[in-house]
């Protein structure tokens, strides 16, 4: 069923090697949408952060917070989570963007904790992330991970001890939690089962610190410095069996912050040209993202590919709820709305779930739908 218009185009490429790349000044773009954040130096703390969407239309997602960053698209790019400092309590928090509706929730509101670095489950109704509160016994931060049910709100804290641990990831199973586990100041790669809460260390090496877990089609991308006292980051794959390190490393820069596209392809955060600046590399080189990268620092990148949004839509459990075409899991007044917004192409809206709104059954959305979703809504 053809609902999109928009066609998904990633590119083929061939298998990473590790060879030095060149660094090549014509630009390109991955199809898709890209949420990233920018600042002049993190001590700064005036980060902002920015969403480009699959027309090239980029916009500042703002409200009543400061310094956000670490943006994470859900199931659908309708939807991400991000953090950021609550204007009101000066406490870190976790926030929710709606891009259909361009609502900003705070999700973590006056909380008394720190709330950090989310990444979405698979199922899209939950997040895992970082919680911290002071700890008069050790006189500092203790941080811990937590999953948030977005259905009800309930909170359950995955992780109860006094060492950091930070920027969870879930494997795209859901079967794994992977984080960053600091020890002495030096960060580990930690994967954790979900059922069982059993824990294996999956990279630890001494006086280098290894952090910023990423999961994407069964592998696992992470940072680590060069051994010998060169703290340059460097990106590196794990793929159930072997650790390596991908090819747009070098000693003399930072190469960090992964994104990866598919298999092949990634955007990345690199100083290869001074400040941090984000990249897309195709397997073969890497290329600035000039349209979107200023004199400021480009990091924490995430990307949502036109494939992977067809792949949703024609997707075989995405029509479970009849009218729920905003997949949030129940149809109400709002599933109403973003059908008459579709209909009149208002900018930027999004049919998550199309197939949920053809009432009709003739593989299009129109006035038809709309009518029989009103009548359908009445009964509810």
């Amino acid at each position: 069923m053809e609902f999109s218009k928009m066609i998904a185009a990633i590119l083929s490429v061939s298998v990473v090697t590790s060879k030095i790349p060149v660094i090549s000044a014509t630009e390109t773009m991955p199809e898709g949408w890209l949420i990233w954040h920018s600042y002049t130096s993190y001590s700064e703390m005036d980060s902002q952060l920015y969403l480009r969407d699959n027309e090239g239309k980029t916009t500042e997602i703002t409200g009543d917070f400061v310094n956000p960053m670490n943006g994470s698209f859900g199931v659908t790019p309708d939807k991400a989570v991000f953090m950021a400092i609550d204007e009101n309590f000066d406490e870190w928090d976790i926030y929710l963007y709606d891009n259909t509706e361009k609502t900003v929730s705070n999700l973590t509101e006056n909380s008394g904790f720190r709330n950090e670095d989310p990444k979405w489950l698979p199922d899209g109704k939950s997040i895992v992330f970082k919680r911290g509160y002071w700890n008069n016994t050790v006189s500092d931060f203790t941080y811990n991970l937590a999953v948030m049910n977005l259905q009800n709100m309930e909170i359950k804290m995955l992780t109860d001890d006094y060492a950091e641990e930070a920027m969870p990831c879930i494997s795209d199973d859901g079967k794994y939690l992977f984080y960053t586990r600091y020890t002495d100041g030096y960060g580990s790669i930690v994967q954790m089962d979900m059922d069982t809460n059993e824990t294996k260390t999956i990279y630890s090496e001494k006086d280098v610190t290894a952090y910023y877990p990423i999961c994407k089609n069964g592998k696992l991308y992470f940072i680590k410095w060069y051994p010998s006292g060169n703290h340059h980051d460097q990106l590196m794959c794990y793929d159930g069996n072997n650790i390596y390190s991908l090819s747009v490393n070098s000693e003399i820069y930072d190469s960090s912050d992964p994104c990866p596209i598919d298999d092949n392809s990634i955007i990345y955060s690199s100083t290869a040209n001074g400040s941090y600046s984000l990249y897309y590399f195709d397997g073969n080189e890497s290329v600035p993202l000039n349209e979107v990268n200023t004199d400021k620092n480009e990091l924490g990148a995430d990307f949502y590919s036109y494939e992977e949004y067809q792949k949703y839509l024609n997707s075989e459990n995405n029509a479970d709820i009849n009218g729920d075409i905003n997949s949030d899991g129940k149809f109400n007044i709002a599933d109403v709305i973003l059908l008459q917004k579709y209909l009149l192409d208002v900018p930027d809206t999004i049919a998550a779930n199309p197939k949920a709104g053809d009432f009709n059954s003739d593989n299009v959305l129109n006035i038809p739908d709309l009518c029989m979703m009103k009548e359908a809504l009445l009964k509810v």
